[in-house]
């Protein structure tokens, strides 16, 4: 809503649930997006941003995601520095006062390295390769002991997980620790002579941190593994510290249908457990997810079409979880539909207790109960709009705007000015809106006595149109409502990803998945080994929508001593690649190509022009291959995965061109470049950049 005589009086009436998080004790609803952050009171039904930009963010960066404690008090974030590192804050949601935990960590958009005990009283968090816990009342007395005295041991996030509000889980190597909440402190203080808790088992395989996962159920008797993203193991706890946990099921997961991505345990009453698993399918290259009973077997519970991420309410004995415009609540145990919430593509959703939940949805918030029956109704009571179809003065009624519904056309509401929230129209809006429709007199929506408001062009290439006011007093002027929307701006600088496919799959999966993410194509050049080993992967590289082009048929480096490279050979190597490639996945190559390793003579080159093919330049940039055996010899600079993102962000230029291997079969990497994806993607969005194929590089 705005006022026509002052371009920066402007209000926000709709509040599109981006992000979502219940705060106060769950007498708080927060919504985050891109124009800031909001808050809704359960109490009394108002909605009020707490921050907003001054501008429309054309240029947003992505939200950043929050651990916020289960008693919604407090959380953890972490505050962007550089293009790989943030500072880890511990904040008190009602004062919005923080504190620094961690003054170097690693970014990311989506994990944060805190997780919070189920009575919010206590965190632990990662820094420096060690774990430490902390108090958050402690903290804002400041009577908190010093971090030296907080210290767990070492290890990541992943390394620990809380059973429940009294007892913290945490694996080292192969060592299974129970340690008792209310002992943190004790135990910290004389972990020397006591240590930091009490052993409860071993593991028949070490576990990696930085690769694998855990899960451990409220009795502590059950932990689940998943190893290198592909062994799932479940063990029961036989409490004897010197004996190895008892495998129940162990074994790689194999899914004829597609590729692991993640995946998520739950935890049921009657000793089994739900494994959920996405998948990106290897037919069609989809995103898909199957959902498993986990025992002595692996039993196919559902298969479920894009879905969204699942979440366990607070009970633990349901979980929430979105597909197809349809929000869904399945019973743990029974594995039993409890309800569907229809009519919109769903955004976002929380727990406020396990019989409430919300909902964020493209067009509303919704509120979804759980009924007498304990059922969830196929409705919802709306709170307020994330989006509207159209929008109008309610007839015969001064300074009341009414909505039309965007996902439901016959359903109309009215802004609630006091409030700041729409409630449903109790009397007939519908037949108002069509006889304004029909009676042709829905100009005078845009028009008065004083102003006219229209939509215009602009020179802006980030907006489509700008809103423009049209004053008829004077002399007349117009003028945009949003001055930045009409600031002239260049085009929007390019930058294009190239995936190097030598003879490893290793990353494949991730890297397609967070390109489904950012909805970006990218260019993988395929190698001859890599098509005949994985030529089910080659189809879904393909189907997946990603532009597939060529690293000749062998690995071999053309500029070594011994071969004897001329026009038929380069031309013959390029031709039996197109074949093969084409035998795998029934579609041509592009008629681009690389040598292997990015080494190739200007004859090697211009043979391959002359087969049609256009070659493409990037092995100054290809540094993720560089292993720790070659940096070694002192011939090669190696660097980490988050300091390759940083190097390549400092610097960006357009037209650049960044190479990344798909895998690295030979050496040794602490990290690769592939696992930071998500961050290097963000990073160069936020730099206002676009990202497109090679072929369109200049």
């Amino acid at each position: 809503m705005a006022d026509a005589t002052k371009t920066d009086a402007t209000r926000i009436i709709t509040c599109f649930p981006e992000r979502m998080e219940m705060i106060a004790g769950g007498a708080v609803l927060q919504v985050r997006n891109r124009y800031g952050s909001a808050r809704y009171s359960v109490s009394d039904s108002t909605l009020s941003w707490i921050k907003r930009e001054d501008s429309i963010p054309a240029d947003a960066k992505a939200m950043l995601p929050q651990a916020v404690s289960p008693d919604g008090k407090w959380a953890c974030y972490i505050k962007k520095t550089d293009a790989a590192t943030g500072k880890l804050y511990l904040r008190n949601m009602s004062t919005l006062e923080d504190f620094l935990l961690n003054d170097r960590c690693d970014f990311d958009f989506d994990e944060i390295p805190a997780k919070w005990a189920g009575d919010g009283s206590v965190f632990v968090y990662e820094k420096g390769g060690c774990l430490y816990f902390g108090d958050p009342k402690a903290i804002y007395q400041k009577v908190q002991m010093d971090e030296d005295f907080r210290k767990i041991g070492e290890g990541s996030i992943n390394c620990v997980s809380w059973a429940s509000s009294k007892y913290l889980i945490y694996i080292n190597r192969d060592l299974i620790y129970k340690i008792s909440a209310k002992e943190l402190y004790t135990r910290a203080l004389y972990s020397q002579m006591v240590g930091i808790g009490i052993v409860i088992g071993r593991l028949p395989l070490g576990f990696d941190g930085r690769k694998d996962k855990f899960w451990v159920n409220p009795l502590i008797n059950q932990i689940v593994t998943i190893n290198a993203n592909s062994v799932i193991s479940s063990y029961r706890v036989n409490g004897t510290a010197s004996s190895y946990l008892t495998s129940v099921y162990s074994k790689p997961f194999k899914a004829i249908s597609g590729s692991p991505v993640d995946y998520d345990v739950f935890f049921c009453g009657d000793g089994s457990q739900i494994l959920w698993v996405n998948l990106i399918s290897l037919e069609d290259g989809k995103r898909n997810s199957t959902v498993y009973r986990l025992s002595s077997e692996l039993k196919e519970l559902n298969r479920v079409e894009n879905a969204s991420r699942p979440l366990l309410s607070p009970d633990g004995r349901k979980i929430v979880f979105a597909s197809q415009k349809m929000a869904y609540i399945y019973d743990l145990g029974t594995w039993l539909e409890l309800g569907r919430l229809p009519g919109e593509h769903v955004y976002s959703y929380v727990w406020a207790s396990p019989q409430l939940l919300y909902v964020g949805g493209e067009s509303t918030v919704r509120e979804w109960k759980l009924a007498a029956n304990n059922r969830f109704p196929n409705e919802g009571r709306v709170l307020f709009l994330s989006a509207v179809g159209s929008a109008f003065w309610k007839p015969n009624a001064e300074n009341i705007v009414c909505a039309q519904s965007a996902t439901n056309k016959a359903t109309f509401y009215y802004f609630d000015a006091f409030k700041n929230i729409w409630q449903a129209s109790a009397d007939d809006s519908r037949t108002s809106f069509e006889y304004m429709k029909k009676a042709e007199v829905s100009v005078y929506a845009v028009q008065n006595a004083h102003y006219r408001v229209y939509t215009g062009l602009t020179d802006n290439k980030l907006f489509e149109n700008a809103l423009y006011i049209r004053n008829f007093s004077g002399n007349g002027t117009s003028y945009a409502l949003y001055p930045e929307t009409v600031k002239p701006s260049d085009e929007r600088k390019k930058l294009a990803l190239i995936f190097d496919a030598l003879d490893s799959a290793d990353g494949l999966t991730h890297i397609l998945a967070v390109l489904a993410d950012y909805n970006i194509k990218a260019t993988f050049f395929l190698n001859g080994e890599f098509i005949r080993r994985y030529p089910q992967e080659c189809k879904q590289i393909i189907e997946s929508g990603h532009d597939c082009a060529s690293m000749y048929f062998s690995v071999a480096d053309l500029t070594e001593k011994g071969f004897v490279i001329d026009e038929e050979f380069i031309r013959r190597g390029l031709a039996r690649n197109e074949d093969e490639f084409y035998a795998a996945t029934g579609r041509e190559l592009s008629l681009l190509w690389h040598a292997p390793f990015y080494k190739a003579t200007k004859p090697i080159k211009e043979a391959g022009e002359a087969s049609g093919y256009k070659y493409i330049e990037a092995g100054r940039l290809a540094l993720d291959s560089y292993t720790l055996e070659k940096s070694a010899d002192g011939n090669k600079w190696y660097l980490g995965a988050k300091d390759l993102v940083k190097l390549y962000v400092d610097s960006a230029e357009p037209n650049m061109v960044i190479p990344i291997n798909v895998g690295v079969t030979e050496g040794t990497r602490t990290d690769y470049l592939y696992e930071k994806l998500s961050l290097l993607i963000g990073d160069f969005l936020d730099l206002g950049y676009e990202f497109t194929l090679v072929r369109n590089i200049k």
